[in-house]
């Protein structure tokens, strides 16, 4: 089975699809992308099997944030583009993954690891090119000529890594196709190239995948242990990094503005999911003395997220408070602070703060999930739904604004429709046995909708079929 995307360079490319050439001159690239349903089929198993090894981080706000930036990094992809998905794992490694599929992973701990928004662009960009070059098919194609396992579940350890790719490598099996998916240094030679055409065509300076390399490198001869993960089936070494420096040279300088909600996004996960708030807030309580404004600034919403998460919602509350009224234009301070006010028990009083986003605002599907929560914790599940629903129009695919719809459902005594809502959940979840289930119990409820029972059917009947093609049903 073949999966990835179909990559050719209009000026560059040399030889067959899969064995693309680059030109010693990097010009101007066209980047076809085009995934097939046996792909998808495999990135579906693939990230279905990665959920049960590893916990997928569904905040809205931080989904939204690396999304958006992997949205960013593809703007000039042609082709099918939206069939790439992006992914956030709460996980301490330095890591991060292309799946099959069009399936990319970062890893919590590679966000923290990076010092601005240019570094983890540079990651992504280059973990897009081992996509757009069928890098990883072309592996598996030789792990088969060897008659080796590549089953989804196996890739999946594979590439998570650590102690779960660990205990998946046990058999000899899995450790040998674990030596055949690490990437080779050819590999990683084009996978440079066409990420700085990738990353440079974001509007991010090239310099910052040297930057993050050269850091890495260090990092890791400084170490006493092994290797960061990312290393592992990234292979750096010296002749890489001279090659990518002296690419450098090929692509103009300039800097760019540090990034708001980079910053936030690594306070967000600092806070979050920290295992220790006590720690997190210690550290945000310095920070805010910083020189820096922006890591300031930063600093004092984490210090917001931890204080609630410690149960301290007055100061949490005051805190957020000042930060709504010295940036009353950035959104994510009002969800604190209406996240602070629930947590105290004010559920009206945070409708009231969230009802004042700008309307552009309240079109974000994260903002969109966090007024939908906050007024169904108040009792406005009708409005509720309204607010849900308008969303899911313009964001069809956000998983999470469904899990909430079918609570709303449920609340309002809508038993039908929120197992539909649910089944689409644990559909864009890449679940789609759950999605069948949840369909089929929303079938046995009756209702006077023909409309709605037909789209049930003929959802139900969608599913089976690509089932049948996977090979789970």
């Amino acid at each position: 089975m073949s999966f990835g995307l179909f990559f050719f360079l209009s000026l560059a490319s040399t030889g067959t699809a899969g064995e693309v050439n680059l030109a010693s001159s990097l010009g101007d690239t066209r980047v076809g992308i085009v995934t097939t349903p046996e792909e998808q089929s495999m990135g579906r198993q693939f990230i279905a099997a990665a959920r049960q090894q590893m916990r997928f981080i569904d905040d809205p706000l931080l989904l939204e944030y690396i999304q958006g930036l992997g949205q960013r990094l593809t703007t000039d992809l042609e082709g099918d583009a939206e069939s790439l998905r992006f992914f956030l794992i709460d996980n301490k490694l330095i890591n991060a993954f292309a799946g099959p599929g069009g399936r990319l992973a970062v890893f919590t701990g590679l966000v923290l690891a990076t010092q601005n928004e240019a570094e983890l662009a540079s990651v992504m960009a280059h973990e897009l090119a081992h996509v757009a070059q069928r890098h990883l098919p072309r592996m598996m194609d030789r792990a088969r000529q060897r008659q080796l396992p590549t089953t989804a579940g196996i890739i999946a350890a594979i590439l998570l890594g650590g102690q779960v790719g660990a205990a998946a490598m046990a058999a000899t099996s899995g450790a040998a196709l674990s030596d055949q998916l690490s990437y080779n240094r050819e590999f990683e030679r084009e996978a440079d190239a066409l990420g700085l055409m990738i990353l440079t065509k974001a509007g991010y300076p090239a310099a910052a995948m040297m930057s993050f390399l050269g850091r890495l490198d260090q990092e890791n001869r400084l170490q006493a242990v092994g290797a960061p993960e990312y290393l592992r089936t990234h292979p750096l070494t010296q002749n890489r990094l001279a090659l990518v420096e002296g690419r450098l040279r090929q692509y103009p300088r300039f800097s760019v503005a540090p990034s708001l909600d980079y910053y936030h996004a690594r306070t967000r996960i600092r806070a979050v999911f920290a295992e220790e708030a006590e720690k997190s807030a210690a550290a945000f309580a310095h920070e805010v003395l910083s020189a820096d404004p922006l890591v300031a600034r930063a600093a004092r919403y984490g210090l917001v997220l931890s204080q609630v998460r410690l149960g301290d919602h007055q100061s949490a509350i005051q805190n957020a408070r000042h930060l709504v009224a010295d940036y009353s234009d950035y959104p994510p301070y009002q969800v604190a602070l209406a996240q602070a006010l629930l947590a105290s028990g004010s559920a009206d009083e945070a409708v009231s703060v969230l009802q004042f986003l700008a309307e552009s605002d309240r079109r974000s599907p994260a903002m969109a999930y966090y007024l939908a929560d906050t007024l169904m914790k108040a009792g406005k599940f009708v409005d509720a739904r309204l607010v849900l629903r308008g969303a899911l129009r313009g964001a069809p695919r956000q998983a999470e604004l469904y899990r909430l719809l079918a609570r709303v459902e449920g609340e309002t005594n809508h038993p039908k429709r929120s197992f539909q809502a649910l089944a689409e959940y644990h559909y864009w979840r890449d679940e789609y046995d759950q999605a069948l289930a949840q369909l089929e119990t929303a079938a046995s409820y009756g209702t006077d909708s023909a409309y709605l029972e037909a789209s049930i059917s003929a959802r139900i009947k969608e599913i089976k079929t690509q089932m049948m093609h996977d090979g789970t049903r």
